[in-house]
């Protein structure tokens, strides 16, 4: 089946993650904003909602590391940075994640998506990717959602009701089997072991030879062997 994440993996997931930012020189010296010596990293930016004092000594060794003279800079003693943070309530974060989630489980649809009430965030754009389960046979799919906002990221691990197509092949079913063998295309008759929709692969045996085979639907009576 299509869109498989391992559920383990999913609930390894901390609640919230967040990746590594760094503060820049031009934070520090807004007049280099946009140049190459404004891009020198200073150390480890603070989580959202909280600041960091960078000191005027920690700047000059920055700059000594990159081979870089510090003459002709005014560099403060000490300046305090900010990383500011903006809360998301659940109907937002809902109209984000619902659209990528169903692009990640088509062709199911979520129904009612579990999500935390509120999430913090930094400030700055928002990009969502999701890796999500099959649907399990109680109708539910498992999702790893990830947040990126203003350089971090943010994991949660979601759930929600799927309603999904019934599937267009049934086991027993006898469909064509297609292989390709270098420029070579074969087809043999088979038998359907399993269920599926287009896209899924599924095992199916070769009537000929009763060898048993994976294989992805391409319609309703033909799937293709993968390799």
């Amino acid at each position: 089946m299509r869109g498989v994440f391992p559920i383990a993996l999913l609930l390894a997931f901390p609640a919230s993650a967040l990746a590594q930012e760094h503060i820049t020189l031009d934070e520090v010296l807004p007049a280099l904003a946009g140049t190459e010596l404004g891009r020198i990293e200073l150390g480890p930016a603070p989580p959202p909602g909280s600041s960091r004092t960078v000191r005027g000594s920690e700047v000059r060794a920055a700059l000594r590391a990159q081979g870089r003279d510090a003459r002709g800079l005014a560099i403060p003693s000490a300046t305090r940075v900010r990383r500011d943070v903006r809360r998301i309530a659940r109907s937002e974060l809902e109209a984000l994640v619902r659209p990528r989630l169903d692009e990640a489980i088509a062709p199911c649809r979520a129904g009612e998506v579990e999500l935390p009430d509120s999430v913090s965030l930094a400030t700055g754009e928002v990009s969502v990717a999701i890796e999500a389960s099959a649907p399990s046979r109680s109708g539910r799919v498992a999702a790893a959602v990830v947040l990126a906002s203003g350089g971090r990221e943010t994991r949660l691990t979601v759930s929600a009701a799927a309603s999904c197509p019934p599937p267009i092949v049934s086991p027993g079913a006898r469909v064509s089997i297609i292989a390709r063998f270098g420029n070579v295309t074969a087809s043999a008759p088979g038998v359907a072991m399993q269920p599926g929709r287009v896209g899924d692969v599924i095992r199916v045996t070769n009537r000929s030879t009763r060898a048993s085979l994976m294989a992805r639907i391409e319609s309703g009576d033909t799937v293709r062997v993968v390799q």
